[in-house]
């Protein structure tokens, strides 16, 4: 077991990730490095992080995709009310600490480099462990720009969240998003440098999985992918489709046609987490048995009108009993934490490659974004006669709702429709509880203002 932690005014660090190496020799050894690096992997997977909240949980509570409750428009709104409803409030506080913990801890590895890195003595191991490390601190300050940060398109100068590059306890001004963002790329273009050797060995080869298995690291491509993602929310288009084509054509990754064994669609994950014991961790929310009571089901309705399962959707994996869900009784069950085969389970998708479609669907022309529209649609089970075609009224707000469809259909349970919605800033969407949806920014929690690492400026 493994503990890192500093002293400060509230206790911003404690990680135990499960490992094999003592605590007092972290950073003395080359084993030392890599078990500090898969802990925070691991770290991330806690139900707070990206084992919960930030995908399945809270982030699709906020677009309501679940009907696992009879509550009014009323009571579902109430998700909206951070500052004074204890659930919402106590969740993002729980977020908020989680990741500035993950971030600490990636900044004592990133300090250790510096200072102990000579204890790596593989070839090459240095620059893969600070590439990830860097990769991963951008993709937490990403999440937490996309969640605390403004609507960037409306006002990339309002202030977000601080942020941390130092191991230590300072007090710390938010800092504004266009900055923040800046400071993001920043980190992906060093780590996109040093993992340029990257072998991206996707296969399970056990004797050297700390090479192996590539999409469950922040591997060049996901480095990559990430850029995609930042670009297009800051709106430089040309940019973001740059990396998602080449995350396209040179991943070595493809389109699956085919979920009943790979419910998550790994083998087309471009970076994702294994969630040890998940089965037994999220059984109140996931179960393969019919009835459902409070785990986190759906309605035919729902279904019907997400997946538009009655006309082009009909046999879209995405919704198919026995493929993306289990059908029951006006109840429907997304199969992706109950991974049955052993090959896939415990898995959870943090960047696929559909996604990279979308996004270099959104970044061209009108006229060449249909066909990688079509190209993920027909790969999920959509018919050729529902593609969309390029015409007059293919405009840039018809572009944008048939990309919301996808959005909602191929990650659903994942977390990233919010984004979608906020990137856009959509004043409604479906069942949406409120008149006007004006709470795609989330304020900081009263414990950071008051007794944090932050300062108030």
């Amino acid at each position: 077991m493994v503990v890192m932690a500093v002293s400060a005014c509230s206790d911003w660090v404690d990680v135990s990730p499960k490992t094999d190496v003592k605590s007092e020799d972290f950073f003395t050894s080359e084993d030392g490095f890599k078990s500090a690096l898969i802990g925070i992997y691991g770290r991330m997977t806690n139900t707070s992080l990206y084992g919960g909240h930030m995908t399945f949980n809270f982030m699709e509570k906020l677009v309501q995709r679940y009907d696992n409750n009879t509550d009014s428009k009323e009571v579902r709104a109430k998700i909206y009310d951070y500052k004074n409803q204890s659930d919402p409030k106590n969740t993002l506080a729980a977020i908020w600490s989680a990741m500035y913990q993950d971030i600490a801890n990636i900044n004592n590895l990133l300090a250790n480099l510096e200072t102990n890195g000579g204890n790596i003595k593989t070839k090459g191991y240095w620059e893969m462990i600070k590439g990830e490390a860097l990769g991963l601190r951008a993709f937490h300050y990403f999440d937490l720009l996309r969640m605390w940060g403004p609507i960037y398109l409306q006002d990339s100068t309002a202030k977000a969240v601080p942020f941390r590059d130092k191991f230590n306890s300072d007090k710390v001004a938010p800092m504004a998003a266009n900055e923040l963002a800046h400071r993001i790329l920043d980190d992906l273009h060093e780590a996109e440098k040093l993992l340029v050797n990257d072998k991206m060995d996707y296969s399970y080869d056990f004797s050297n999985l700390f090479e192996a298995q590539r999409n469950y690291r922040m591997n060049k491509y996901a480095v990559k992918a990430l850029m995609a993602r930042v670009y297009l929310w800051m709106g430089n288009k040309t940019m973001a489709a740059t990396y998602a084509r080449e995350v396209i054509n040179d991943c070595g990754l493809k389109l699956l046609r085919d979920n009943q064994k790979d419910v998550t669609l790994h083998d087309e994950t471009l970076f994702g987490l294994s969630m040890y014991n998940m089965s037994e961790k999220l059984k109140d929310s996931w179960k393969s048995v019919l009835p459902f009571n409070r785990e986190l089901w759906i309605t035919d309705e729902n279904r019907l009108t997400v997946f538009e399962s009655m006309t082009c959707g009909i046999n879209d994996i995405r919704y198919k009993n026995g493929f993306g869900f289990i059908h029951g009784d006006n109840q429907n069950m997304c199969r992706k934490y109950l991974g049955e085969d052993s090959f896939y389970d415990e898995n959870i998708p943090l960047i696929r490659l559909s996604e990279m479609y979308y996004i270099l669907a959104e970044s061209v022309s009108l006229e060449e974004s249909v066909q990688y529209i079509n190209k993920v649609r027909n790969t999920r089970g959509i018919s050729r006669t529902y593609d969309v075609n390029y015409s007059s009224a293919f405009t840039e707000d018809y572009r944008r709702d048939v990309l919301l469809k996808e959005y909602q259909k191929d990650f659903f349970a994942e977390g990233q429709f919010f984004y979608f919605l906020k990137r856009h800033n959509y004043e409604t969407f479906y069942r949406c509880p409120v008149e006007k949806m004006l709470y795609y920014v989330f304020p900081i929690p009263d414990d950071e203002v008051e007794y944090g690492t932050m300062t108030g400026e």
